[in-house]
């Protein structure tokens, strides 16, 4: 329930009025601390294992450079016939289709590149990318996700997507 209050201005035209109570009472309740953690049955953060040996055997060197050879691709500084056996199928498929809808002249550049190992045979990548389109346009950053799998002790790109 409210209820209205009145009061006059001073000379200046300011009015000071005394905000109503607005705390709840506790009738005897005992205090709470309030906790940004969450609760101990809640889920709880666990340590990740190392990688596994057979996908320690793919150095982050190597994963660095197989991203920049399909950013040069991207980019049309190298043929996407040279590729053809480091990527699968699908993947080689997607690449043809971001070739085709990306305008030509943009210069991408690899920023970052996190890497992450779901399984003895398989390496997940999110890479950060500057793409730029020409002096007219500012540099914009993009995202990819990759995944490479082992196939018979070869590494090959599953799945490449540029967000």
């Amino acid at each position: 329930m409210s209820v209205p209050l009145h009061f006059e201005p001073d000379e200046r035209g300011v009015a000071l009025c005394a905000l109503p109570d607005y705390e709840p009472s506790h009738d005897g309740e005992p205090l709470r601390r309030w906790s940004s953690l969450r609760p101990p049955g809640g889920p709880q953060l666990t340590l990740v294992a190392p990688p596994p040996e057979c996908a320690a055997s793919v150095t982050p060197e190597t994963l660095w450079r197989l991203v920049l050879h399909v950013l040069e691709v991207l980019d049309g500084r190298r043929p996407v016939g040279q590729l053809r056996t480091l990527l699968t199928d699908s993947a080689y498929e997607a690449l043809l289709t971001r070739l085709r809808v990306v305008p030509p002249g943009r210069q991408h550049r690899l920023r970052r590149l996190h890497t992450c190992y779901p399984d003895a045979h398989v390496v997940e990548l999110s890479a950060v990318i500057d793409v730029t389109a020409g002096p007219p346009h500012p540099p914009r950053v993009h995202a990819a996700a990759i995944r490479m799998e082992q196939v018979h002790d070869r590494w090959r790109l599953a799945v490449l997507r540029v967000l």
